[in-house]
């Protein structure tokens, strides 16, 4: 989904009061709403991967690049480990990263279980190893790791989408007018969108 600022679309509202049905009289207000917490900015998670990809600086790059090769390096490693100590349960790592991969994007509809999960993931690891099964435990392990790394860089770049959209007024329009973005109202749960 890509993101332009086009100041001359007649579809695209100028201000934040041209929105139909929009809560807010002016920019302004919805900055003091979200900053109070009574209204929030949700972003999609691809539209905010982009803008972050295009936008952010070398760390912030170089932080999510750096969580995505952990998990490919993590795979590899179960699959040579399984193939050097002939623990062939090792194997499994593989599916359940990719699985876990898939569950865990922060715009999944079962998001709330997926971070019980996550949590309850340490808690496994941790019984397994103590009670003498390691291979059990490293299974599990992968499974946390990859649900810590894979919100980590959501987090990373939907909280940088969401700073830039509401700095910068232009920015918030063109993304509202794509569905780049929503706005919610904390208190009646309502979500405007374009």
């Amino acid at each position: 989904m890509s993101i332009s600022i086009k100041m001359a679309d007649p579809l695209q509202p100028a201000t934040v009061a041209e929105i139909p049905g929009f809560p807010f009289e002016n920019f302004e207000q919805l900055q003091a709403a979200v900053a109070i917490r009574s209204f929030n900015v949700g972003v999609d998670p691809l539209a905010g991967a982009e803008w972050s990809h295009r936008s952010s600086g070398v760390i912030r790059k170089a932080i999510v690049a750096t969580l995505s090769l952990l998990l490919v390096f993590a795979a590899a490693a179960s699959l040579v480990a399984a193939l050097l100590t002939r623990e062939y349960w090792l194997l499994a790592a593989i599916p359940i990263q990719a699985s876990v991969f898939y569950l865990s994007q922060p715009a999944s509809g079962i998001r709330k279980w997926v971070t019980a999960g996550g949590v309850i993931t340490l808690l496994a690891f941790i019984d397994l190893l103590l009670n003498g099964l390691p291979v059990a435990a490293t299974l599990v392990a992968y499974a946390g790791l990859t649900f810590a790394a894979v919100r980590a860089a959501g987090y990373l770049t939907n909280s940088s989408f969401r700073k830039a959209l509401l700095s910068d007024e232009s920015l918030f329009l063109s993304a509202y007018a794509s569905g780049a973005c929503t706005v919610r109202n904390n208190r009646t749960k309502r979500v405007y969108s374009s």
